[in-house]
């Protein structure tokens, strides 16, 4: 081939293709010589503004959702079988506009050819690949690609030409799924969870979606305080079941046996295959009750003593999307959305404290790894919702709490000037030194009732512990009333534990706590 022409077409050709690449966030390692004083002497080297990440070579790309991916990597290319050489760069440094260059150099070290273009840059990393050209005249060897960004290097990559054919096909690569095929494979089977009481009424929803043939995996939350679940498929068809195939509480995941209509579960990975960077879509709800598909990053894994791993997200997701699928860019489900650190809450709508999650992560800014739930055999024995109850695993949902105005935890009480206790301060985090604190409830009824009121705390695995004697009490509707507890903090040992304050025998109010040294 004609040395101008060849110049000519690799020149053209990387600039194209690096321009298309470099819209999208991707990203090599800077390298500045040092600078020349005025002085004549060395200065001090400044830091290099461009750092790659990477850099992989093939013959063969495709691009989805906004990124290049090489089909084929691999560093050793075959005169007889390929007749074309990309390498991809990914690069992290400041935005704006930048001047790319990429120069082809061949085993003599000779730069054959060097091509150029300007590009502004609006997100990083960001990234762009370079193509060359090649025929059966081309010399074997080692070459080198070196990249350039405003005339500092930034990344090289080697690779080998070499004679012949090929003995063995090139490693292949998966090809990630558009966000488009990302939510049909969802959609296909994900399902509501509609958590339904003693006379049939909705008191709760969530996702959940199937995972085999008779299984549906939800979050243990969707299904806490039922006494039966409505599943509702994507084809609007419905089963009702009360029994629950596999649960763990701590880990906040159930599986319900419930007929699938043959719905095909989507493939999960034999062992963990994700890992903190990777990008991961899930559904949501929109407020108009359809479904949306979420795109994120995998941004930490927070494992909990009691609750197990948790993959940590960069979004947050509605409650009503609590138990759905999250999926990795080839549509595997690597988790469910939810998992709670403390089993229960979520269910009843209790409020979650800031010490009850891992540093720095929002309540619904996390999924539990599939690897946790393991889908139940055919021949798995099940448990009924009415056998959970009556071992005292579920959380009762708070079923007078239309009659509460505002409750909290404090320390005291002071005198406000109409002559109602109020809490001076409120908390959830206490030490065994603070002696006492105090349960705090204002009652604003929406209708009346004569009886009895009482506080009842329980451990972080649901088990009873201790429960106040019972205070008489009348609520007339729409009358405010302050009630108020003092509890000796002394008689708790260090952990986490809830009290439930009833208004006879039925739940009204929640509120979880920490006791510590």
């Amino acid at each position: 081939m004609n040395a101008s022409l060849l110049h000519t077409r690799l020149a053209i050709l990387a600039a194209f293709l690096l321009l298309i690449a470099s819209a999208v966030p991707k990203v090599a390692h800077a390298q500045t010589p040092p600078p020349q004083n005025s002085g004549g002497g060395i200065a001090t080297p400044a830091p290099p503004r461009f750092r790659m990440l990477r850099a992989t070579a093939g013959t063969k790309n495709v691009e989805r959702n906004g990124r290049f991916i090489i089909l084929d990597p691999r560093t050793v290319f075959h005169l007889t079988d390929d007749h074309k050489v990309m390498v991809e760069f990914e690069w992290d440094g400041p935005l704006g506009p930048h001047k790319f260059q990429g120069l082809w150099k061949d085993p003599s070290g000779k730069t054959v050819v060097v091509s150029d273009f300007e590009f502004t840059t609006q997100v990083s990393p960001f990234a762009g690949y370079f193509t060359m050209l090649m025929d059966d005249t081309a010399p074997t060897g080692y070459w080198t690609l070196e990249a350039r960004i405003d005339g500092e290097t930034a990344g090289t990559f080697s690779f080998e030409v070499v004679p012949g054919a090929a003995t063995a096909p090139p490693p292949t690569v998966r090809i990630p799924l558009a966000a488009t095929d990302l939510y049909q494979q969802a959609q296909a089977v994900t399902v509501s969870v509609e958590k339904l009481d003693a006379s049939g009424s909705q008191i709760g929803r969530g996702f959940g979606f199937v995972i085999g043939p008779s299984h549906v995996l939800t979050a243990f939350g969707n299904i806490d305080g039922a006494s039966s679940l409505r599943v509702v498929f994507p084809n609007m068809q419905t089963g009702v079941t009360t029994q629950i195939a596999l649960w763990d509480r701590a880990q906040d995941w159930a599986v319900l046996n419930v007929p699938t209509q043959g719905i095909a579960a989507l493939p999960v990975p034999q062992k963990r295959s994700w890992s903190v960077g990777d990008p991961c879509y899930s559904l949501s709800t929109s407020p108009a009750g359809g479904r949306l598909i979420v795109p994120g990053t995998i941004v930490g894994d927070t494992p909990q003593p009691r609750a197990g791993e948790r993959i940590a997200l960069s979004f947050s997701f509605s409650p009503s999307a609590v138990g759905g699928p999250l999926l990795n860019e080839y549509g595997d489900v690597i988790g469910m959305l939810g998992g709670n650190f403390l089993p229960g809450p979520g269910a009843n709508n209790e409020r979650l404290a800031p010490w009850s999650l891992a540093p720095g992560t929002p309540a619904s800014a996390v999924a539990v790894p599939i690897e946790l739930p393991t889908a139940p055999s055919a021949n798995a024995s099940s448990a009924t919702l009415a056998d959970l109850a009556a071992r005292g695993v579920f959380i009762p949902s708070l079923q007078a709490r239309n009659q509460v105005e505002y409750a909290e935890l404090s320390l005291s009480l002071d005198k406000k000037q109409n002559g109602v206790p109020w809490p001076r301060g409120t908390q959830t985090e206490f030490s065994r030194s603070d002696r006492e604190m105090v349960v705090f409830i204002y009652w604003n009824p929406k209708t009346k009732f004569k009886g009895t009121t009482n506080l009842r705390f329980y451990d972080a695995d649901n088990r009873p512990l201790s429960q106040t004697s019972p205070t008489n009490i009348n609520l007339r509707v729409q009358v405010p009333v302050a009630t108020s507890w003092t509890v000796p903090l002394t008689s708790f040992s260090p952990g986490v534990y809830r009290v439930d304050i009833y208004l006879g025998e039925l739940p009204a109010e929640r509120i979880f706590f920490l006791v510590r040294p």
